[in-house]
């Protein structure tokens, strides 16, 4: 553990832990769309932008970064808003808003900074192209479902030639992490459907209770990937931890 200063107050941080992280565990909020802690930061939202102050050759060097993927170092001072770092924040949303008007936290963020006219020419869109959903899609369910298509204007996230998902096993973890929400997930009584991924599958229900537990696909690749027990993969997870509990009370564990 080291000291930083951030804002003026000094904190102790982990060293090489998210710059971000740390001051969103400290109470010190700084806006950001594309940063999630279960996948490594590349910065693509840049909202996050901080001034960091350190020493470089004998010499303090000030420089405007974004603090994601920026790494917590000994003696930095930090500043999270100021004049400079307002305007280049509000560029950064102009770019937003035009990209995805209908997010609603764009929208927020966008009033918030008092961005209220599009600069550039407006699409309909909702996803910001942060990538988040392509990265624990590949790095923490390790299937590689999703991936950028397209260039320039064109570009967008979708499945390998756009076409209609065979690797997609139904997690909705692209959804859970999506910080537009623009990726919609349907359960009904049998089936999960992943619309803007052309994705349908069939759902597990509880043995015990009767609520869906996960997509047959998603169980299939747990059973591959960390070789889970039939019993536990077909029980939700309210009724498994009631399970272990009763058996561990059975057992006087408790």
């Amino acid at each position: 553990m080291i000291d930083i200063v951030i804002d003026g107050k000094t904190i102790q941080a982990e060293q090489g832990a998210s710059l971000l992280q740390t001051a969103l565990d400290n109470g010190i909020d700084i806006p950001h769309l594309c940063y999630h802690p279960a996948v490594e930061a590349y910065g693509a939202c840049r909202l996050c932008l901080v001034e960091v102050t350190a020493e470089s050759h004998g010499r303090k060097k000030t420089k405007l970064t974004t603090s994601c993927n920026y790494p917590v170092l000994p003696g930095i001072e930090v500043v999270t808003d100021s004049e400079n770092i307002r305007e280049n924040r509000k560029g950064v949303l102009e770019l937003l808003i035009a990209r995805a008007p209908k997010a609603k936290r764009v929208r927020e963020l966008a009033a918030e900074y008092g961005v209220d006219a599009q600069a550039y020419p407006v699409s309909g869109e909702e996803c910001i192209l942060c990538g988040l959903c392509i990265q624990v899609c590949k790095d923490v369910m390790g299937v590689e479902a999703l991936g950028f298509i397209g260039r320039g204007d064109k570009k967008d996230v979708g499945t390998p030639f756009d076409d209609l998902s065979k690797e997609c096993i139904g997690c909705a973890s692209c959804a859970s992490v999506c910080p537009t929400q623009c990726i919609e997930v349907i359960d009904t009584a049998d089936t999960r459907e992943l619309p803007r991924w052309r994705a349908i599958h069939k759902l597990v229900r509880c043995r015990i209770c009767g609520k869906a537990v996960a997509t047959e696909k998603h169980l299939a690749h747990l059973k591959k990937t960390v070789n889970m027990d039939e019993d536990v993969r077909s029980v939700c997870p309210t009724c498994r931890r009631e399970f272990y509990a009763k058996q561990a009370m059975a057992e006087g564990h408790m």
